[in-house]
Parts: structure tokens; sequence; C-alpha cells
């Protein structure tokens, strides 16, 4: 049926029997854009279909200029943005050249007769986008964690401000402890398993030490792995491509460890002699990370209360070489756990001359919260503990060694800084442990090598 005495519908045009659109250029794309207007055919003479299709070729334009306008910072997120969001409105999912080798040829012709038939030019930015021209943006794991509101619009458009910020938060909060734990923010899809296995054992010790829940640590872990996928998705990967999550499957067993009559996995006494306090036997690792790790494994303190430890209270020239672990302020800020963990610690064998070598204590991880991390990526790649037990088990191997020493329960929960009235089941009078006591007790258990 012919368009005969009917009034063209607004943007559109009849030209030899073929619909046209005719679009005005928005004024934000004038500096890659000369024409006020574009035409564009919508390859069919039928009115309703052409109506139809004026939808999606519009869509196509605007996103063809936001890759030319993107494209003026080609390494730019937003470059990758637009020409991901060309691909998708000529319906194909953008892939990088490397993915679309892998797809095999049939998938890389499907695309290119697609060109051709569009008379798209070889060097335009719908065969960029097609062609996988553009790598993926690098962004680190915190941009990511940030922009989520911005790329799921969707999932906080209608949230209350308080719901808004707690969604964002379930997404930088989990990205903070990665950056917090490893040290530095690392380019979210350049994370290696190794990394993730890294932050998940600084959790667990976190867990171990009383520090968290180990379900809020399994939840920490699944979240990133969520993140992981949304940011893939985002980015249009085909999901039958998408490189595997680091941080997948890594939470579990995690819940298990807020069971109260649970035993904490330590590390084997005849381990520490041999493959840690022995001489040499952590060459491997820089002089710090070292010297923490002999301090923890003599003390059994937490491992905060080492690295965070400020020189003042260091005593080392004292009748008795001690650390004293307490609430700190000013330059040298930081909070205990509780009350119970306040305490002096003596200093015997391999932590003596730990604290020997450093007497101002431990600069290179002093409120970096790092050490854990960085410990048991070492010595687990160099076989010194098996993978499902991490460096927090020297707290508990030390309570072990009270135990078959015969201490009680509350003499061994005022050396780890538990608090002694729970031990006990009953209020606590007189005075707290001398340090010439606990002096005894670290003497009677001390390592040797």
């Amino acid at each position: 049926m012919g368009n005969e005495g009917k009034k063209n519908p607004p943007g559109m045009y009849p030209r030899n029997g073929i619909w046209h659109l005719r679009m005005r250029v928005p004024a934000r794309y004038a500096l890659v854009e000369t024409k006020t207007e574009i035409h564009r055919s919508l390859g069919t003479g039928d009115r309703e279909d052409a109506t139809t299709r004026k939808g999606v070729v519009k869509k196509q334009i605007l996103a063809e200029l936001d890759a030319k306008l993107a494209g003026r910072n080609p390494s730019s997120a937003s470059h990758y943005e637009a020409i991901a969001e060309l691909a998708t409105s000529r319906n194909f999912s953008y892939q990088t050249a490397a993915e679309l080798e892998a797809s095999g040829p049939a998938v890389i012709m499907d695309r290119i007769l697609h060109l051709i038939e569009n008379k798209d030019a070889p060097q335009s930015s719908a065969a960029s986008a097609l062609l996988g021209g553009v790598e993926r943006p690098k962004l680190t794991i915190t941009e990511v964690a940030e922009k989520m509101p911005e790329w799921y619009r969707e999932k906080v458009m209608n949230k209350a401000a308080k719901a808004k910020k707690t969604w964002k938060a379930q997404w930088t909060r989990p990205a903070s402890k990665v950056v917090s734990l490893l040290g530095y923010d690392p380019i979210f899809n350049e994370i290696e398993r190794s990394d993730a296995v890294a932050l998940r054992d600084a959790l667990k010790d976190r867990v171990l030490d009383e520090d968290m829940k180990g379900k809020s640590a399994q939840k920490e872990l699944r979240l990133l792995n969520t993140l992981w996928e949304k940011f893939h998705d985002y980015l249009g990967v085909d999901e039958r491509v998408m490189p595997p999550s680091p941080f997948f499957n890594l939470g579990k067993g995690f819940g298990a460890l807020d069971e109260e009559d649970g035993r904490k996995l330590e590390v084997p006494v005849e381990t520490i002699r041999v493959k840690i306090i022995a001489p040499g036997a952590l060459d491997f690792m820089n002089d710090q990370l070292r010297d923490i790790t002999l301090v923890l494994a003599e003390t059994g303190a937490r491992q905060s209360e080492i690295t965070d430890l400020p020189p003042h209270s260091i005593f080392l020239d004292d009748q008795i070489p001690h650390i004293w672990i307490r609430t700190e302020k000013g330059e040298w800020a930081r909070e205990v756990k509780n009350a119970p963990s306040k305490r002096k610690v003596p200093l015997v064998g391999v932590a003596l001359e730990a604290f020997r070598r450093n007497p101002e204590g431990f600069s290179r991880y002093r409120h970096k919260g790092t050490y854990s991390a960085a410990a048991n990526k070492a010595l687990h790649e160099h076989n010194v503990l098996p993978e499902e037990i991490t460096i927090g088990g020297l707290r508990h191997t030390f309570e072990t060694r009270m135990e078959e020493a015969g201490y009680a329960n509350d003499v061994r929960a005022g050396m780890m800084g538990h608090s002694v009235k729970k031990a006990r089941g009953r209020e606590v009078y007189g005075n707290e442990m001398s340090l010439e006591k606990k002096l005894a007790i670290h003497l009677r258990i001390m390592l040797t090598h």
C-alpha cells in the first residue's frame, strides 16, 4: 500500500521508495561531526516497518558518534564503552581480537560480511567494534567497585539514599580489603589466583584471631566473585569465554570457623623448628617479613599486635626484655581488640633476636595490614605450610604448647590476651600475672632449633 496522502512521521522521509531517517546531531558531538543533520536509510519501503527500525538506527548513530567522541582518547574506559555499545547496536556482543580468534573463522566472517553489507570502511568505528579493535579497559578493583552504581543504574534507581549507599558498599567494602591486604590497588581483570588465595588466607587469619566472623569473610569472597562476573557482564564478555574468576569457591569452609568448639588449625611444632626458626629457613622472605614471623612463633601474639607496635612500646634494655601491647594515641594511634588484650609480653629466643634486629619495630608493615597476605603467599609458595594452614596457626600452636606443658586454661588465657574472667567463669581478683611469671612460662615452652 502506498504512502500517498499521509504526513511523514517525525524525523522520517521517503526517497526512491525507501524510508530514511533524518536526525539532528546533538551539540555535544560538534567536535567530531561537522554535519548538523545525519540522514540514514531505514532499508525498507514499508511505513510501519520503517517506524519500528527508526529507534534502532538512531541508537546506532548515537553509538557511532559516542565512539568518535571517545576516540579522542582511545585508552579511556569511555572509549571502550562506546565501542562495545556500538557492537551491541549491531546485534553483536563485543569481543576483543584475541577472543574472536579463539571463536573461529566462521564468527569473524559473519562480522566481516555484516560490515560489507553496511558499507562500513575498514578504519570505521563499526569495524573496530565488530572486529575487536579496542582492548578492555584496565580498571583497578577500586575503580570497578566505585562504578557499579553507574553501570547498574537499574539496581539503585528506586532505592532510598541509605539503601543506595548500602548497595554500593557491598562492592567497595570487599574491594578495599583486597587493596589493604595486598598492599596495592590491582588491575581487576589481572588479579591472579595466587593473589586471591593470599587474600583468603589473610581473611582466615582475621577469623582465627577473632577479629572477624567466618561467615563475614565467606560473604566478602562471594561478593568479590560476583563483582568479577558483573564486571565482565557489563563489558559484554560472552559468558562462554569469560575468564574464570580468581575468587571462585574460595570461601568454602569459612563458616565452620565460627563453631564455638571447633579446633583452630595449628602449625606443627616440628614444622616451626625445622622450616621457620632454623637458621636460614626463611631466607626467601625480606628481613622484616621474616622477623615478624619469628616473633609470632615465639610469642603467640596477634599479627597486628606485632606489626603495629610503636618503638616506645619495645623494651629491650629492661631486666626482662618485653613488649607492651596497649592502646596508643597521637602519631602512633592504635586500638587493641579489648581490655584483656592489653598486656606485657616477655621476649625470649628467636623473638628477642628478631626485636634486637628491629629495635624500632617493623615500619614496612606498621598500620598497613599487608603482613598476613605477604607471609602466607611466601610460606605456601615455598611449601613451608600446607594450603589449609595459615600463619595465624602459629598463635594457636603457642596455646597448645602451654596446654601440653600443663598450664591451666585461665593461665593460658592471660598469656594469650583472652579474658581470664571468661576462662574461670567468675570474677577475677588480685593483680595481673607478673612479667616474671610470664617469663618463666615462655622459657619453659621456648622453641629451640
